[in-house]
């Protein structure tokens, strides 16, 4: 029995009840900021360029002896996200210059051939099924290098990256270097 005089043994009930009751409320509104997030665009954690102009992007690399690297992504892929961070965003500290094009983006960016298209039509022009997926281009939008089709595993991806790169780096050296017919 607890009386008057003694020692309550929950002191702080007062204050659990107001914590209980601000919960409630934060939690109930819980939903609708999440619904108000996801509406928002996804976005990278770690970014690439995004294709702007690939008439200009692939003439600037070529320039410097180099294939233009183009990541084609989905928003919110863990994969493509691993692979930002551990692989592309180095080659382009390095100086090569990778861009990014999101598979579903249906925003105006200015194709090889100098006309505008969109992510979207980009990733069905080159048959783009699964993201990630890598291609390496010359100039007039020519693929060069072999594509990397997915997220193989970690301990070998930096190697096949490696290859496309001297196969493309090869391409533009050889005798076909130029536009394609």
């Amino acid at each position: 029995m607890v009386s008057a005089g003694t020692i309550s043994l929950f002191p702080f009930s007062g204050m659990f009840v107001a914590l209980t009751r601000r919960f409630r409320r934060v939690m109930a509104a819980l939903p609708v900021a999440v619904l108000a997030a996801a509406a928002l665009p996804a976005q990278a954690d770690t970014a690439l360029p995004p294709v702007r102009n690939l008439q200009q992007s692939v003439e600037l690399a070529a320039s410097r002896h180099q294939p233009l690297i183009v990541m084609f992504s989905l928003p919110d892929c863990p994969y493509c996200e691993k692979l930002r961070r551990t692989q592309y965003q180095f080659l382009a500290r390095d100086g090569y210059l990778v861009q990014q094009v999101e598979i579903s983006d249906r925003r105006p960016v200015t194709g090889f051939d100098g006309r505008p298209t969109s992510g979207a039509e980009l990733a069905r022009k080159y048959g783009i099924k699964l993201a990630p997926t890598v291609l390496f281009f010359g100039p007039g939008g020519r693929e060069i290098g072999e594509r990397i089709v997915g997220a193989m595993t970690e301990d070998f991806y930096g190697a096949f990256i490696q290859r496309a790169i001297k196969e493309s780096s090869a391409a533009l050296a050889g005798p076909h270097a130029g536009p394609p017919v």
